[in-house]
């Protein structure tokens, strides 16, 4: 492993050697999902050859577009290493624009589902891609951490129909959650346990987190009434290798709302087996990505004077093997211990 980060900015080991000195420190899936997601992307742009080891498992399940846009899921060690290394992270940029965390509220689990939304450009590539990924970040009984669900798909060229074969449980989950007939009847899909988050404006940046039945129940038929059509693109999912009834998807689409507005949305739904047998959401994150994004932290100088809440700012930039922050002012060069 030496060998591997010899040649790297001695700037970075030290922001990696900061940010992984507080993570065991952490009490909140916000500040969990802010440190993982800085220390992940800084090392996947930097030495993407160890990321494997850093924070995947044995019973990580992966899943990735392929050359021709199909979703193609990895199990081993080595398969997600080389899936890793055959995407050419290694000196690219990304953009993390937002991000929204929840705990992990079921009794036999602990750890963080963490959705993310960015922007990618390779090195050697000018072609910037525009990103989600929905991740659940599992805390071992060491108390150190893994990825154990891993989705990625870029949303800038998202298909026409939804990529799950109509037989299977997550095509028919959403069918169920999109398609009822009487939108109040979503709620019943929700337990006391469960955790929902919504943004708060426009932009989408700041959320909100609505824990328990009474606050969910309010919030599912207020926005279900205000939706007259969703037109699903996606649909991706993976079932927890450790827990067998416990489904994790990811859907993006749009949603027309009464006001003949069309919006594009992410959701992220962590779906698991409820005592008497039905499946019922546990964790649910909602986030529009319409908004018109900035490509670069200098662009906050000439966006100040603007108003409009349709302009979204990246959260923490990894350039040139640097971390970069607006909102938290990190600068590698800048830590110390």
């Amino acid at each position: 492993m030496d060998s591997m980060m010899k040649d790297v900015d001695p700037s970075v080991l030290l922001a990696n050697d900061f940010i992984q000195s507080h993570f065991t420190n952490l009490n909140t899936s916000e500040a969990l999902a802010n440190c993982f997601l800085q220390s992940y992307f800084l090392n996947l742009g930097v030495y993407p050859e160890v990321v494997h080891m850093m924070w995947y498992a044995d019973d990580s399940v992966m899943t990735r577009p392929g050359p021709d846009g199909t979703m193609m899921s990895f199990t081993s060690p080595e398969a997600i290493m080389e899936q890793i290394v055959s995407c050419d992270y290694e000196g690219a940029s990304f953009d993390v624009m937002s991000f929204a965390a929840q705990s992990c509220n079921s009794s036999s689990e602990d750890g963080a589902f963490i959705m993310v939304t960015g922007f990618l450009t390779c090195k050697d590539k000018q072609l910037r891609r525009r990103f989600v990924q929905s991740l659940y970040l599992a805390r071992r009984q060491d108390r150190s951490y893994a990825i154990v669900n891993d989705i990625l798909r870029y949303i800038d060229s998202i298909p026409a129909l939804p990529s799950v074969p109509e037989s299977d449980f997550a095509a028919g989950f959403v069918k169920v959650y999109y398609e009822l007939p009487m939108r109040e009847e979503v709620g019943l899909m929700y337990v006391n346990e469960s955790v929902m988050s919504r943004p708060t404006s426009t932009s989408g940046r700041t959320m909100v987190e609505m824990p328990g039945l009474d606050a969910i129940n309010k919030r599912v038929s207020n926005e279900h009434r205000r939706a007259s059509n969703f037109i699903l693109n996606s649909v991706d999912y993976q079932i927890c290798r450790s827990f067998k009834d416990r489904i994790f998807i990811m859907v993006c689409g749009f949603v027309t709302l009464d006001d003949k507005t069309e919006r594009k949305f992410l959701q992220f739904f962590y779906v698991a087996r409820s005592q008497n047998g039905s499946y019922v959401i546990y964790n649910d994150i909602l986030r529009y990505v319409d908004v018109t994004p900035q490509d670069t932290l200098e662009s906050l100088s000439q966006s100040a004077a603007k108003t409009s809440t349709d302009v979204e700012l990246p959260y923490f930039m990894v350039k040139k093997g640097k971390l970069l922050s607006y909102f938290n002012n990190i600068d590698p060069q800048n830590y110390h211990h």
